[in-house]
């Protein structure tokens, strides 16, 4: 539901998503005459008031017998025997999807963080305000003061001496005071050990989309942000030399340790 404003005066005619929004730029007009309001209902609203407005002929009366042949299992009908148009549902879907992923790519390029922090940051709740004037909660990373001493020495042990993931695992579970695993009153493993690694927000980046159904996407399929959105652990050089082979050749992940 959005609301527009049209000043009759100057021809001011901004829109607003929110009804509180409009009424408070309405006040702030410098105009004499009040801005008229018109509440404008969402677009996919129109779709589901004809979602159930086709009558539906999946009914057919059999003139010889005088029975009556019921539609298919492909055919879907409410109560009242309307069809339900699959097009404008689809529509509906689709168009709700694009919007959502586009929503998510803009989060991710500003450098927002989206989900739980990985392990060394802390997610900081700050307020922002959008060019439409809304103000919303958005979280960014910051360093987490013990674990991300972890991290780093993580990836010490890994570029410089080119340790395998389970012998780091091992050394970290030998002082887990010194090295919280990154679940409470648990264990590091090498698959832990190796999403430290292969965690591309460790050089200042906020990235998304690098899995697809659940498989590894090609890295030039990701979304990635600007450098430096948020403080870096590790710089770019130490971070390529601590990939797996696979992975720093660009061909997914591999599997060994």
């Amino acid at each position: 539901m959005t609301t527009r404003l049209y000043c009759r005066e100057c021809g001011w005619h901004p829109e607003f998503r929110r009804k509180r929004a409009a009424l408070r730029a309405a006040a702030r007009h410098q105009c004499t005459g009040t801005p008229v309001a018109e509440i404008r209902p969402p677009w996919w609203s129109r779709l589901w008031t004809n979602l159930w407005t086709t009558r539906s002929d999946a009914s057919v009366i059999d003139t010889e017998d005088g029975a009556v042949d019921q539609a298919g299992d492909d055919v879907l009908a409410d109560a009242h025997g309307n069809r339900i148009q699959w097009a404008a549902l689809s529509a509906h879907r689709a168009e709700t999807t694009r919007r959502a992923r586009a929503a998510m790519v803009e989060l991710v390029r500003a450098g927002y963080q989206i989900g739980p922090p990985p392990y060394g940051y802390r997610a900081l709740r700050i307020r922002v305000t959008d060019p439409s004037g809304h103000s919303k909660l958005r979280a960014v990373l910051v360093p987490d003061w013990q674990t991300a001493a972890v991290v780093k020495q993580v990836f010490i042990w890994r570029a410089d001496h080119g340790m395998a993931f389970v012998v780091i695992a091992a050394r970290l579970n030998s002082d887990p005071r010194q090295y919280p695993a990154p679940v409470p009153n648990g264990r590091w493993t090498a698959k832990a050990v190796r999403r430290i690694v292969t965690n591309i927000k460790y050089t200042g980046r906020q990235v998304w989309a690098r899995t697809v159904a659940g498989r590894p996407a090609p890295v030039e399929q990701w979304v990635t942000s600007a450098p430096k959105v948020h403080e870096p652990l590790v710089d770019e050089r130490t971070f390529h030399q601590a990939q797996p082979k696979r992975v720093a050749e660009g061909g997914g992940h591999d599997r060994a340790a």
